[in-house]
């Protein structure tokens, strides 16, 4: 069962934060800021309301702040990363699941950072655009299950699924959020798992198209090697993949992607 907020935290703004660290389960005080900016007018006003609005609700016990330093996210400096306390998720989702923020990797933390700051991305852009609006579903929600070519049970687990909607095209985008630390043969594996989950037909059926496979890679060097490896693999449709750097998210929002 949820809680109730504690009077003192009980504000729209804390219970928006408290929400996108559920859904997103860490976030810097930067990309929180920028999720809420519209609240405030200016992305400075909001990154000192959304600090204040913090610090009550860590005084509260339900925010906790990990002043990590996080290699290769935002050159190795030491940042802010904000997640919900055991007691915050039990608030915001009745759950009573224990949290351990402080015993993640740091890699780990980077993989989540940048999934989060992908949907930033995406939400920024949609914001900016007059005609389009963006729904970002967030994992476990967009992952799907489906049968083996044996019968077993699978599960795709994309980063994110997203739909842009605008009066004339909805683009739907199936997006792994890559950092240039996987093996390439682990990435075609999970092409590959695509590929089957795509011959099933079940996702078509469901939505009536199956969404672009975006991959978002960190540098044009990892793009290309990315190009490559899925190019190699003649069994996989090549229009149901793309892959782009995490600086070509703005244009992809706006136009589509080039498979």
């Amino acid at each position: 069962m949820r809680q109730q907020l504690p009077h003192a935290c009980d504000h729209p703004a804390a219970h928006r934060l408290l929400a996108l660290l559920a859904t997103y389960r860490f976030a810097t005080t930067n990309q929180l800021a920028r999720l809420t900016v519209e609240a405030y007018g200016s992305l400075p006003s909001a990154i000192r309301q959304t600090l204040r609005h913090l610090a009550r609700l860590q005084e509260y016990d339900l925010v906790t702040r990990l002043e990590r330093r996080v290699g290769g996210w935002q050159g190795g400096s030491t940042v802010s990363i904000w997640t919900l306390t055991t007691r915050g998720r039990r608030v915001q989702t009745g759950s009573r699941s224990r949290q351990r923020p402080r015993s993640l990797s740091t890699s780990f933390l980077a993989h989540l950072l940048a999934i989060t700051e992908t949907s930033v991305q995406i939400t920024e852009t949609a914001r900016s655009m007059t005609d389009a609006s963006a729904t970002i579903t967030t994992e476990p929600g967009c992952w799907r299950s489906y049968l083996g070519s044996a019968g077993q049970q699978l599960t795709l687990r994309p980063d994110l699924h997203t739909v842009v909607t605008s009066p004339h095209y909805d683009d739907h985008y199936f997006i792994e959020v890559d950092r240039d630390t996987e093996n390439p043969a682990r990435v075609l594996a999970t092409c590959q798992r695509y590929a089957a989950y795509y011959a099933t037909g079940a996702e078509q059926r469901a939505c009536g198209v199956f969404p672009l496979v975006l991959w978002v890679v960190p540098h044009a060097a990892r793009c290309q090697q990315l190009c490559r490896v899925i190019a190699s693999d003649q069994g996989l449709p090549a229009a149901l993949f793309a892959v782009i750097t995490n600086q070509q998210i703005e244009e992809t929002i706006r136009n589509g992607a080039a498979a």
